[in-house]
């Protein structure tokens, strides 16, 4: 009987000593999976698309079928890529739709986004603030002005 309670006090001792799973860090759950787009809504209602029709609220589903599959890819070298999906929206462009370099910011609770031009110069700076960031789940919001009004765009991404 002895033997077999010491024999259960060694298992439960053993059991009892394994390590938790380390926590990962922000740039790990940023960079260890693409990111696809999964939601969006924008606020007060705007013309996004350009074409005089203000949306406002959900306009992830209101955006063309090709827009919705996009990835993003944040690498751990500070360089990230908006790639087109399974479905490009104009057949004569490329696969990647945009790319660049990301970094964190204000103590890795926003991220700031610089698109590399064509012609090899930045053309647009961004910076999205991080409202949720998981394993399976970014969301971010951006903010922006347009003729002095203040609009805020927030995007979901899943796996």
């Amino acid at each position: 009987m002895k033997k077999n309670l010491l024999i259960l006090i060694c298992l439960l001792s053993l059991l009892s000593c394994q390590k938790e799973a380390p926590i990962p860090s922000k740039i790990e759950l940023l960079t260890s999976q693409k990111w696809k787009w999964v939601g969006g809504t924008i606020s007060p209602s705007y013309d996004i698309f350009s074409i005089g029709v203000l949306i406002g609220d959900d306009y992830f589903t209101r955006t063309p079928e090709c827009w919705r599959d996009d990835i993003w890819v944040f690498s751990v070298g500070s360089k990230f890529t908006h790639d087109e999906g399974a479905t490009i929206c104009n057949i004569g462009d490329s696969q990647i739709y945009a790319q660049g370099t990301w970094k964190f910011e204000n103590q890795e609770a926003s991220i700031r986004i610089i698109e590399q031009g064509k012609d090899g110069k930045s053309n647009n700076n961004f910076v999205w603030s991080i409202q949720e960031l998981s394993a399976t789940s970014l969301k971010v919001m951006e903010t922006f002005k347009d003729e002095g009004k203040t609009y805020t765009i927030q995007y979901s991404f899943g796996h």
